[in-house]
């Protein structure tokens, strides 16, 4: 079975001060995985690289890999890509969080309500409101900073009392989301690469 099959994007590390290259990742109709790369990056299928792929499932994933049978298309070279040996591997992205601070409207027993995302994950989400919940209630709101906007509901799991807000008591929610539709999971999953990617790996 080809890996990373959910995987568009890698990159290959720079060495001895040069730049880091960035690649779109597609699979082979025969099977297999390709690597397209700027028209003037060569690379001889006798000597492993090292690439970085930045996987929905599998998580930011360090391999060595043979690079082989190139062909030029536009400003593009194409590669065959095997993947000899695993490095290492974070976590699953729906275990990593990113922490925000990211004003939100929150629908809450048919009543509007202002809340603050503080972090989110594929799976989860905090936030903090005045609005006074409790655990095992829903949540739902929209979150904006994905490539699309994704409208979620999250089930309360615990509630703790944070500082006041303007003299008001402020509550925080851990809360877990629920009935998540598989492309906003894959929207939310993008954010979290995207933005652990800048904080990990700047340009």
């Amino acid at each position: 079975m080809t890996p990373f099959i959910h995987c568009k994007k890698a990159e290959i590390p720079g060495n001895k001060g040069m730049p880091t290259l960035r690649a779109a990742v597609s699979h082979a109709p025969t099977g297999g995985l390709l690597l397209s790369l700027p028209r003037d990056t060569v690379f001889s299928s006798d000597i492993p690289v090292e690439v970085i792929f930045f996987d929905p499932i599998l998580g930011i994933t360090h391999c060595h890999c043979r690079l082989s049978a190139p062909v030029p298309s536009g400003e593009l070279r194409t590669y065959r890509c095997e993947v000899l040996e695993t490095l290492s591997q974070q976590q699953r992205r729906e275990d990593l969080k990113v922490s925000l601070f990211v004003p939100v409207d929150v629908t809450y027993n048919g009543s509007v309500w202002p809340a603050t995302v503080n972090n989110i994950s594929a799976s989860g989400v905090l936030l903090t409101s005045v609005l006074s919940a409790k655990k095992g209630e829903h949540l739902a709101f929209q979150f904006s900073r994905t490539d699309t906007p994704v409208h979620l509901t999250a089930r309360i799991l615990r509630v703790d009392l944070r500082p006041p807000q303007k003299g008001k008591m402020t509550y925080g929610y851990g809360c877990r989301f629920i009935n998540l539709r598989a492309q906003d999971e894959a929207l939310l999953r993008s954010y979290v690469f995207q933005e652990e990617r800048r904080l990990y790996y700047p340009d």
